[in-house]
């Protein structure tokens, strides 16, 4: 199995997605006009996983060719089922996240299992559209923290919408990702401010053609000896 890692700097993290608000979504009609085909972007098992769900085949899970063999013996077994069925999202909304350049589906998804806390990723047909986006595989009061780690994990800064909760409960991402967003998030108050100075300067300009200066007055304000 390909050893996935995090990007290097979250400094470099894409802002394609900074606006980006969950879509609510009837996961049911998404299955039924995708075939009943699985919509998530499942994960290789780990080692964690086969010993969690049962798997007694006998390989050496310690070994890259004995996790490669018990992954091919787990699949098709009932734990491997409820593993699955486990990974399905649970709330009625979704995250829009295309992949990045350079970022595979699979590469994403492996690091959203390690690193993503209660989310999956999704890849379906919406609305006759190709679509891949970050769904909940869990409840709770507030998984903001979830949803930013996995963002990260596709290569993107988070959305706006989640950040401030997702900086607020930073200590319940795992440690690698933590510093991550933290570094997409400065990035992001860069973007913000340089939005914010662009559109004050457009709005003095704007406020000076529909209603110029007199022009007395402008007289009387040029330079003073």
């Amino acid at each position: 199995m390909p050893e996935y890692k995090l990007p290097a700097d979250g400094s470099r993290l894409g802002l394609r997605h900074r606006d980006a608000t969950a879509l609510h979504v009837d996961w049911e009609q998404i299955r039924a006009a995708n075939e009943y085909e699985d919509v998530v972007v499942q994960p290789k098992p780990t080692a964690d996983v086969l010993e969690e769900y049962g798997y007694d085949g006998g390989q050496d899970l310690t070994t890259e060719e004995g996790l490669a063999a018990a992954i091919e013996e787990f699949e098709g077994t009932r734990g491997h089922d409820e593993w699955r069925d486990r990974n399905q999202p649970m709330m009625n909304y979704v995250w829009p996240c295309e992949m990045p350049y350079g970022t595979s589906k699979e590469k994403a998804a492996q690091l959203i299992a390690e690193h993503g806390g209660s989310t999956c990723l999704v890849s379906c047909e919406i609305g006759g559209e190709n679509f891949v986006g970050i769904a909940l595989t869990g409840g709770g009061m507030n998984l903001a923290h979830d949803i930013a780690a996995a963002y990260v994990c596709c290569g993107h800064a988070p959305p706006l919408a989640v950040l401030d909760d997702a900086l607020s409960q930073i200590k319940e991402m795992s440690e690698p990702v933590r510093p991550l967003v933290v570094e997409a998030a400065t990035r992001t108050v860069e973007s913000l401010r340089w939005t914010a100075d662009s559109l004050e300067q457009r709005v003095e300009r704007s406020r000076n053609e529909i209603a110029p200066p007199d022009a007395d007055d402008a007289l009387a304000s040029g330079p003073q000896a």
